[in-house]
């Protein structure tokens, strides 16, 4: 646009011929800017954005929802990744294309980060989403009867709210690796085509997950440099400390993370199944494209300790076992459990004698041998380069036999020191010492379940926090069981170790557990809540984390004097704020 030009006829004087060129002259400015920034509005560049939601226990569905987001750059996208914990309902209506990662825990239970988030969308409030587009990556175990089904519970609930899927959610097993990368494949490109297109915001991607060279395919072959019995004679449990060496690894970890340890099967079991199928174990069949002995698949990289639905129902049908084959197909899976309770393959292919299965037959059926995730014990500010363990040893006799925990007993059995342990490590930010060091830390761990809190103590000690520090420990004898006595009393006489509750449940006629503790000293427990405390639990979660979860509720109601939904609102804004987090098992 041109600067308008005055006639030289113009019957106006020179200082208003003046002023009047001025003006337009301002005005072209102004119009020119004006111009310039529809322009630059017109061509600022729109992205493809997308939202992937996780909700992880332990770390593996977080690890993957980061994974996907790196892969989703291939197919022009920029994904943000988001902790379910993080968001509320909006987020879905902001949000044109949606990616939900979640595993499953407990029967059938969404992880503790996800709970606050799916009461929201699965209620009557939840928003309706004619304008969102999504898919669903589950992780879970075949293993558990309610496999997937936190999954299965958000792909059902977004398509009821009006959302439309783009590709079919895809079940993870333990072995999640390939069909999460296929899910990826399918998903990424389907969820770039649909969805609506919004501007560029700087800083609108995070930054990639800083990962370990070190995995399940690839693991740190850690040495074992100590372990000794932390139970004492006379105790009905076998709990033992292991200490591994990172030297020269580069790796490193924060208290509150996992290990994840791959085991090798029991030689006895390997055997004695290689003489049920009359194989001498040399044999080396076609395997996932890799050479192995049969004997060396039995030992390190097949599951031949847990049967899987798929294994029982191959030698269910070959023997027409109709019984069994009803279980199968039945909603109640109480009478199923009950015939496999305590049995492993061997037990089974031995209950149908007649039925003869080919060796790719068995291999199909067989499910690689999962990773055992351990609590850290360590502070890794403490102990330079190692990491320690707190693990319990499963043995058990049921009919004729002995039968033995996968890796627990290969640890404490066959593992020597100076031997080398397959291990990677999982990280659980969200189970972490607080940031803030003046923080008060109410840590809830029974037996092994105190393996992460001595850790937490051990930094706080060398990291000299000033915040206040409440265990409450427990098992069942202290003569026998009370492990890691002589470290807590000494944290105690250095004032690391604020306050100490124990619980001992057979020291006296009637039983008293962790969340007794709670309830006697609730008025407390409650006051370092108010004082900003966090509130750690560690340990079983079928019993004691749902026991000690009701106790902490009782307490905020009634020192907190208020009614049920009002204590309830109280603990979500604790796990809202990540001061309520659990390490269940």
């Amino acid at each position: 646009m041109k600067v308008p030009h005055l006639p030289q006829d113009i019957p106006f004087n020179e200082d208003q011929k003046t002023w009047l060129a001025g003006f337009f002259s301002g005005l072209h400015s102004r119009l020119l800017v004006k111009e310039e920034s529809v322009v630059h509005a017109e061509s600022k560049p729109q992205v493809k954005g997308l939202t992937i939601l996780y909700g992880s226990q332990t770390g593996n569905a977080e690890s993957v929802a980061y994974d996907t987001a790196e892969k989703a750059k291939e197919y022009g996208l920029t994904a943000t990744v988001q902790d379910m914990d993080d968001v509320d309902a909006q987020v879905f209506v902001k949000s044109s294309r949606i990616l939900i990662v979640t595993s499953t825990y407990g029967e059938g239970e969404h992880p503790d980060n996800a709970e606050t988030l799916w009461e929201t969308m699965s209620s009557d409030n939840a928003p309706q989403l004619s304008n969102t587009y999504f898919s669903v990556l589950a992780l879970g175990d075949t293993s558990y009867d309610d496999f997937c089904l936190a999954g299965k519970e958000w792909d059902e609930r977004l398509v009821e709210l009006g959302a439309t899927r783009v590709t079919d959610r895809v079940d993870c097993d333990i072995d999640f690796e390939q069909p999460a990368e296929e899910w990826m494949i399918a998903t990424l490109p389907a969820i770039a085509a649909q969805g609506v297109d919004s501007e560029a915001v700087s800083g609108s991607s995070p930054a990639a997950k800083q990962k370990s060279k070190y995995g399940r395919k690839n693991p740190l072959q850690a040495t074992l440099k100590h372990k000794r019995m932390l139970t004492k004679q006379g105790s009905s449990k076998e709990i033992v400390h292991y200490e591994l060496s990172l030297e020269g690894s580069g790796e490193f970890y924060k208290p509150g993370d996992a290990l994840n340890v791959i085991p090798e099967n029991q030689p006895e079991l390997v055997s004695a199944l290689l003489d049920h199928f009359q194989f001498s174990g040399d044999e080396k069949p076609s395997w996932n494209g890799e050479n192995h002995s049969l004997r060396e698949l039995f030992t390190s990289y097949l599951d031949i300790r847990t049967p899987s639905k798929e294994l029982v129902k191959a030698l269910a049908e070959a023997a027409s076992d109709h019984r069994v084959i009803q279980m199968l197909g039945s909603d109640d899976t109480s009478a199923l459990n009950d015939f496999l309770w305590g049995k492993d393959i061997l037990d089974l292919v031995k209950a149908y004698p007649t039925v003869s299965l080919s060796l790719a037959e068995i291999l199909s059926l067989l499910r690689p041998i999962a990773p055992r995730a351990y609590s850290i014990s360590s502070s890794l500010n403490k102990h330079n380069d190692e990491v320690h363990l707190t693990i319990g040893s499963v043995r058990y006799n049921s009919g004729e036999r002995d039968y033995n925990g996968t890796c627990s007993t290969w640890l404490a059995d066959l593992v020597e020191e100076g031997k080398k342990v397959p291990c990677y490590f999982a990280p659980n930010k969200n189970f972490a010492v607080p940031e803030d060091d003046k923080a008060p830390m109410i840590m809830v761990g029974p037996g092994t379940g105190i393996a992460p809190f001595r850790a937490f103590l051990e930094e706080r000690e060398v990291q000299a926090s000033p915040g206040d520090n409440w265990l409450i420990f427990g098992d069942r004898n202290s003569a026998t069981d009370y492990i890691y006595q002589e470290e807590i009393e000494a944290l105690q006489q250095k004032e690391v170790l604020t306050r100490l509750d124990l619980a001992f449940s057979r020291d006296q006629e009637q039983k008293v557990y962790v969340q007794d503790k709670m309830r006697d000293s609730g008025a407390e427990l409650f006051a370092w809540l108010e004082r900003g405390g966090y509130f750690f639990v560690c340990g079983d979660a079928y019993y004691m984390a749902k026991d000690v979860d009701k106790a902490l509720h009782e307490i905020v109601a009634e020192h907190g004097r208020l009614d049920d939904d009002g204590a309830k609102a109280y603990v979500n804004q604790l796990k809202k704020q990540k001061r309520y987090v659990r390490d269940v098992y």
